[in-house]
């Protein structure tokens, strides 16, 4: 049985910083202590990405990498609130990782450039305690199921469009439970981007606060999880519901 930790295994600087963390019963100095030495892969520095990476850089993350390997645009603006006028045509993850050291000094922060697809490296990933998932097309998000299941990491995902957006949890570190091909078995082949359809910048804040919430959750072991359930939200007529993802016994990627 593990001793519980005390004041002495944080920091004075981090006792106050997290105070009102600490100072949560499902938390506690056990918690926070797990946050610090806790590692993270957010996948997309996009609209979902900014919000998440903010929220748990605050939070007290100890380490965060950043991937993306696209640079800011004048349209990211009205959603992705890490990046300002100053940083347009810059690398995203490079402005991002700026930002969030100015927000936290003590976090480790790495980053990479690199595009997750059939080339990408999938040992990156394999020393993180959690992968979360922010980018936007059908082809990434399989890549980053089946690195997830390669390497037994829990993956948090989540997608936003118009006014509504979507939440799930892959327990892929845990046997017999459904991964991302559970859910999505044949991929659409439509590719309905935030280009093409718009997109309201605060539905990707609100969704983006939803992942960082449930990574604290996962990792910290407390409450009610997304775990093997879709979230679905429409802020446009306020209608959330929760839709329970099933294991398919026939899913080739993590039978």
């Amino acid at each position: 049985m593990l001793a519980k930790k005390t004041k002495a295994d944080l920091t004075d600087k981090q006792l106050l910083r997290y105070n009102r963390h600490i100072v949560l019963p499902e938390i506690d100095i056990d918690g926070q202590t797990i946050l610090v030495n806790s590692k993270v892969a957010i996948i997309g520095l996009g609209g979902l990405g900014c919000p998440v990476s903010t929220y748990l850089a605050s939070s007290g993350l100890g380490t965060l990498l950043l991937i993306d390997d696209d640079t800011v645009s004048l349209t990211n603006l009205n959603r992705q609130t890490l990046f300002t006028e100053n940083d347009l045509n810059k690398n995203k993850v490079d402005a991002a990782s700026k930002r969030l050291l100015a927000l936290n000094s003590d976090l480790t922060i790495k980053t990479d450039r690199s595009r997750v697809d059939q080339r990408f490296d999938t040992s990156k990933l394999k020393e993180f305690d959690v992968i979360i998932d922010c980018t936007d097309n059908f082809e990434a998000r399989t890549l980053i199921n089946q690195i997830s299941l390669l390497h037994r990491i829990p993956l948090i995902t989540g997608a936003a469009l118009k006014f509504e957006g979507q939440v799930a949890v892959f327990r892929n570190d845990i046997d017999d439970e459904p991964c991302y091909r559970c859910l999505y078995p044949d991929l659409p082949d439509i590719k309905n981007t935030c280009i093409d359809s718009g997109i309201l910048g605060s539905v990707t804040g609100f969704v983006g606060t939803i992942l960082a919430t449930e990574c604290i959750k996962v990792l910290c072991k407390f409450g009610k999880t997304f775990e093997s359930k879709l979230f679905l939200l429409d802020l446009k007529n306020n209608d959330f519901k929760t839709i329970k993802i099933n294991k398919d016994d026939e899913c080739r990627y993590c039978k």
